[in-house]
């Protein structure tokens, strides 16, 4: 009969393998853009290092954010 410490090491097993199995499906991440695409001004390169991925500039990113408020 399986104690208590078996029964917690299958349990992290299973989600060791759970974990596993859903990095390896994980889309990459898009690279920064150098222009914004809202307005097509540069987006500076301090805030594209910062957040991989972002698309837009600073002002078109308040702007957006406002209008959902």
């Amino acid at each position: 009969m399986p104690d208590e410490i078996d029964r917690d090491q299958e349990f992290n097993e299973q989600r060791l393998d759970e974990m596993i199995e859903q990095s390896r499906f994980k889309p990459g991440v898009t690279p920064s853009l150098f222009q914004c695409c809202v307005c097509g001004k540069p987006i500076p390169e301090k805030r594209r290092q910062t957040l991989p991925g972002v698309t837009t500039c600073t002002q078109c990113k308040e702007k957006l954010e406002r209008r959902r408020r």
